[in-house]
């Protein structure tokens, strides 16, 4: 469930939305963090400067978590948080949720197109945004929401239809095929090859006690980080949050630790053949991990790759419907890949001119001005991202998940200007694999 609201509007003419306030910003903000009795890790942001509540909750470990018979299970019942409580029906939920202009997101929009930045193995999300004034009852509906998911048998009947819509949308596109295509190949034998969406069997044969099942250990306090940015003082809010949440009930289990997955010293290809126009490439590696000391300047180096596959790619030599390359980090390793969608007819060249700028990349140094027009970018970038609270919300969670801590990004722009363009090619010829790297691609090559 996803509404169409003023609250960004407000952000808006309440100063949320300045560039100072996107990070730590001014000298007002103040931090708290804290675990609660039942083990759920709380983290608050505090800044006067907003009218805004931004929260969001990350449930660690999506695809590891699930048991290999119910892929996709984590993504469901995300699906279904939103579709009524013990408390609420969904109607009454949806209507309490309209009473205070809130926000509420649990997924990714798959009707816009890559519109996926969110959707990942690693953990699930839920960002919620409502105005200051409805706080309480906002944290009280949030927290209802989190705890007590009704799961009801004719809203499990819909959500199967709907994921079943969705796994033949990206049956059907080149893109998100080929994305699917290549992390099951890129991570053979470790869990983020499996889909997150999960199968049709799979998805099908989901009853409601696995629902509950699984949301009573997915859910479990000890396995979720909740990130709040509030203009209330910071132990004002931690009491609210307690209030709250301090009555979760632990799962009692104990979490399994995600594998490095082990990088390949061959060349794989695979391939699926589809009566599509388009052909979609996707081309990468395993990376290292974001507490490398490579990591930041792996994430300007790709910048800079990304623009020059779109100059040279899509704008000089008009291969690419679209192009870029991006590079993703988890605690412990990494992956980076291009992707690329051309026409059938254009494939062999458009393959070989992905390589062809890898290669240039990796032989020489890029310019002064390169150097600092991809910071620049990558700064504002980052800082558009972060302008709604929710979303500020999102990312200290993620980063806290990651294991660099939730204030990570108070410091990012120092660190962005550090890196010299010798890091950059280093980094290049260190990760940007023209020879052992993973290929996958859809559609019409005959």
């Amino acid at each position: 469930m996803k509404r169409t609201i003023s609250v960004v509007l407000m952000a808006l003419l309440s100063g949320t939305l300045l560039f100072g306030f996107a990070f730590g910003g001014g000298s007002h903000t103040k931090y708290k963090k804290a675990t609660l009795k039942n083990g759920l890790a709380v983290i608050i942001k505090s800044n006067p400067d907003s009218r805004v509540l931004g929260v969001n909750i990350i449930g660690k470990s999506r695809v590891l978590l699930e048991p290999s018979e119910q892929t996709g299970i984590a993504d469901f019942v995300n699906r279904m948080l939103t579709k009524g409580t013990t408390t609420r029906s969904a109607e009454e939920l949806s209507k309490d949720l309209d009473a205070i202009g809130a926000n509420i997101i649990t997924n990714d929009n798959p009707y816009i197109p890559y519109d996926d930045r969110y959707t990942t193995p690693a953990y699930t999300f839920l960002k919620f945004e409502t105005i200051d004034e409805f706080t309480e009852k906002g944290l009280q509906l949030f927290s209802d929401i989190i705890k007590n998911p009704s799961f009801p048998e004719g809203e499990i009947r819909k959500t199967k239809m709907e994921v079943k819509r969705l796994q033949a949308m990206e049956e059907e596109s080149t893109y998100k095929a080929c994305r699917k295509l290549f992390y099951s190949v890129l991570f053979s034998f470790h869990p983020y090859n499996r889909p997150i969406l999960g199968k049709n069997e799979t998805v099908e044969n989901f009853t409601r006690q696995d629902l509950l099942d699984f949301h009573g250990y997915f859910y479990g306090p000890e396995n979720l980080i909740l990130t709040v940015v509030t203009n209330y003082p910071p132990d004002k809010m931690l009491e609210l949050v307690r209030k709250y949440f301090d009555d979760m009930k632990p799962s009692g289990e104990s979490y399994p630790q995600l594998s490095v997955p082990e990088k390949s010293e061959v060349r794989k290809t695979a391939q699926f053949e589809m009566e599509k126009e388009q052909v979609y490439i996707y081309l990468g590696n395993l990376t290292c991990g974001i507490e490398s000391d490579d990591a930041i300047a792996l994430v300007v180096a790709n910048a800079i790759l990304s623009s020059h596959l779109g100059l040279e790619l899509r704008e000089i030599q008009g291969l690419a419907y679209s192009v870029g390359s991006t590079v993703n980090f988890d605690r412990d390793f990494g992956w980076f890949y291009v992707s690329m969608g051309t026409g059938w007819e254009n494939f062999i060249i458009a393959k070989e001119g992905i390589l062809a700028e890898i290669s240039k990349m990796k032989d020489s140094y890029v310019s002064e001005r390169e150097l600092s027009r991809a910071v620049n970018s990558l700064w504002g970038s980052k800082l558009t991202a972060r302008l709604a609270r929710n979303n500020q919300a999102y990312y200290m969670g993620v980063n806290e998940y990651l294991g660099v801590g939730y204030d990570y990004e108070d410091e990012y722009l120092k660190k962005l200007r550090k890196v010299t363009k010798e890091q950059v090619r280093e980094v290049a010829q260190k990760y940007f694999d023209t020879e052992a790297y993973t290929i996958a691609y859809v559609g019409k090559t005959k």
